[in-house]
């Protein structure tokens, strides 16, 4: 280890010490009797003083006709990503936004099966809609909100319920798909010494601690973002979970039931 014998050199401004990504990066700065300098530098690859790691580079500027040497020192520690624990968290942030999401008009909390909706479809009622949107089933009952049952040698036909009329309705009107509004719960926290625990996104939960949550939804985490900002000791984590009147799936499962 190279003392730092020559410290009453050292420019008054110095170290100038910077975090990066790759590492901590010190620069030190003497002037003096080239003398006494010249015979304490350190070697690259020494440890210098009490600087964090070893002497990158060491470069010398004698002044001409002097006993004058200006001494530039760069001491490096790279960043040593292979075993870092998370940090601490030291700010956080919430933010509730509304965006536009399309859902199937059999999502419509009036149609939804299931749901008691003023019109609430059945299964019976569905499968009745299919019949008699398919392209064979003759116009003049399309026109009749009817369908052939084929089944039958003579012609036999079925009609659709009140709620499956007023749903076929909108088909004959384009209306197939409807726009939900839905709330995004955003969570940005900052962590420093370290990035932010492990987490992940996809998944359907609550967000856990937040305030002034929108009642009667259910959520889905949709992000997770880890980034670093303003250096390699510091990171953001950006969390947005999407709400929804009903979750019917995550990456990982399905989320309604069974027929009886």
């Amino acid at each position: 280890m190279a003392a730092e014998s020559i410290i009453d050199y050292k420019k008054p401004e110095f170290p100038k010490i910077e975090n990066t990504e790759s590492g901590i990066t010190t620069r030190i700065e003497y002037i003096g009797s080239a003398t006494t300098i010249s015979a304490a530098l350190p070697a690259v690859g020494d440890k210098w003083g009490n600087y964090a790691g070893l002497v990158k580079s060491v470069s010398k500027e004698p002044k001409e006709n002097t006993d004058i040497l200006e001494v530039f020192i760069t001491v490096e520690q790279p960043k040593d990503n292979t075993d870092i624990e998370p940090g601490e968290r030291v700010s956080v942030s919430y933010e509730i936004r509304w965006v536009t999401v399309e859902r199937p008009m059999l999502e419509h909390p009036q149609f939804a099966i299931g749901e008691g909706g003023a019109n609430a479809l059945t299964s019976a009622d569905i499968a009745d809609i299919e019949k008699w949107r398919a392209p064979e089933n003759p116009r003049e009952k399309r026109e009749k909100y009817k369908y052939k049952n084929d089944v039958f040698e003579f012609d036999y036909e079925y009609e659709l319920s009140t709620n499956a009329k007023l749903f076929a309705r909108g088909i004959e009107l384009g209306q197939e798909t409807f726009d939900d509004k839905a709330p995004i719960a955003v969570r940005i926290s900052e962590y420093v010494n370290g990035p932010p625990p492990e987490t992940t996104a996809g998944l359907k939960g609550d967000p856990d601690g937040f305030p002034n949550l929108p009642n009667g939804f259910e959520w889905r985490k949709e992000t997770a973002d880890s980034t670093r900002a303003g250096g390699a000791l510091k990171w953001n984590l950006t969390e947005e979970w999407l709400g929804a009147k009903k979750i019917l799936h995550d990456r990982n499962q399905i989320y309604w039931a069974s027929p009886a």
